[in-house]
């Protein structure tokens, strides 16, 4: 094993840790001041931005976990995208993690292409998919003129 030389003097400047009692070589388990201070985000930094913009929060696109999945699902579609049709099934079959099926038709994807389309509905329930509240989100994002035709095909 190489061993650096500035680890070398690191370590041997390095004193051992104080404990509560104020003896060397004991552990505390109280965090320090500086370390506390350490684990709150920078005043300023994006981290904390979030955390100010959550707080209270009354954003249409933050999840409401008091309402039933699927209504929060359809609650937020409709606010981001305003479809002209939109079909939320929740899949899951009793499952801890909703495993959710959305079709939606919306002015809104007129320009995107369907991997667009479909990253952009996923960022929009990202924090629900880190939770776990989601476990799978599939769909299909169509123009108006897009589901249209397919109707047409389908008659």
């Amino acid at each position: 094993v190489v061993v650096s030389p500035l680890r070398r003097r690191q370590a041997a400047t390095k004193a051992p840790p104080i404990g509560v009692n104020g003896q060397h070589g004991t552990l505390s388990t109280a965090p320090a001041p500086a370390a506390q201070a350490a684990s709150a985000p920078p005043a300023g930094s994006i981290q904390a931005q979030r955390s100010a913009a959550m707080v209270g929060a009354k954003s249409p696109w933050v999840p409401d976990t008091n309402l039933p999945l699927t209504e929060d699902i359809e609650r937020r579609l409709r606010e981001r995208y305003a479809p002209t049709y939109l079909e939320v099934e929740d899949q899951s079959g009793g499952c801890s993690g909703g495993k959710i099926a959305i079709v939606m038709v919306s002015e809104a994807f007129k320009g995107q292409t369907p991997l667009n389309r479909t990253r952009d509905v996923q960022a929009l329930f990202a924090q629900d998919i880190d939770s776990g509240r989601i476990h799978a989100l599939s769909g299909r994002f169509k123009t108006p003129e897009e589901y249209k035709r397919v109707m047409e095909n389908q008659a």
